[in-house]
């Protein structure tokens, strides 16, 4: 398994990535930078940010923009040299049904980038295994709480399964075992020191060294967000 923790470049985390073989990036719209070879990379798009989870709603006009910004961070993976390993075809958070139009507007924009569907609450194997276009990779969000009572059917539906949002050393474990492929979250560079040695002690425990040369690549977030770097 993988565990894709967002926004973290220090030097901490690339050594990690290079003695583990067990870290990756989650590049939301703005965010991508690299890309570098013992960080494979995949494609958020930004939706999460336009939900609010209390009360379920979503900001449409919010997304206007964040769409625009997700097309460019398509493009910029299209064109990068090392291609990303999926991205995640825009949804509406907490909302099947509106998920599953964005699902057929927006899937085939991809390209050659493999597509992931964000399962929601109300989703079924049964539903997505129905869809005309099958994704590539599950990932599944929606509430916290169907999250983590569904991920292991999904795991057992379908043979590459994400999971969103997970900063508990405990759950990789758990994670791991069910068979899912990666996971993602933000909660793993914020201070947090029993979260960040937990997720050393695991990577660790089943560390797959790479050995990619350190030249050409550069480990260091490009100044301006929307700047074109390339390794």
């Amino acid at each position: 398994m993988r565990v894709m923790p967002a926004n973290s470049c220090g030097w901490f985390w690339h050594s990690l990535a290079r003695e583990t073989g067990r870290l990756g990036h989650l590049y939301s719209p703005r965010g991508q930078r690299g890309p570098w070879p013992w960080f494979p990379y995949a494609l958020d798009n930004g939706a999460f940010s336009c939900w609010e989870p209390k009360d379920n709603t979503f900001d449409d006009a919010r997304w206007e923009s964040t769409e625009r910004q997700w097309n460019h961070l398509v493009t910029w993976a299209q064109s990068a040299p090392l291609k990303p390993l999926w991205a995640i075809v825009p949804d509406v958070p907490g909302n099947a049904e509106r998920t599953f139009d964005r699902w057929t507007r927006f899937a085939s924009a991809l390209g050659d980038i493999p597509a992931a569907l964000a399962v929601q609450d109300g989703m079924t194997p049964a539903d997505v295994k129905a869809l005309k276009v099958q994704p590539a990779v599950i990932a599944v969000g929606g509430s916290t709480e169907w999250k983590w009572l569904t991920v292991e059917a999904w795991a057992q539906n379908f043979p590459r399964v994400h999971l969103l949002r997970c900063n508990s050393p405990a759950r990789l474990y758990e994670l791991e075992a069910m068979g899912v492929e990666s996971c993602d979250g933000t909660g793993w560079c914020r201070g947090n020191r029993k979260q960040t040695s937990g997720l050393e002690e695991w990577a660790r425990s089943k560390a797959q060294p790479v050995s990619y040369p350190l030249w050409p690549h550069v480990c260091r977030a490009p100044r301006n967000p929307l700047q074109e770097t390339f390794a």
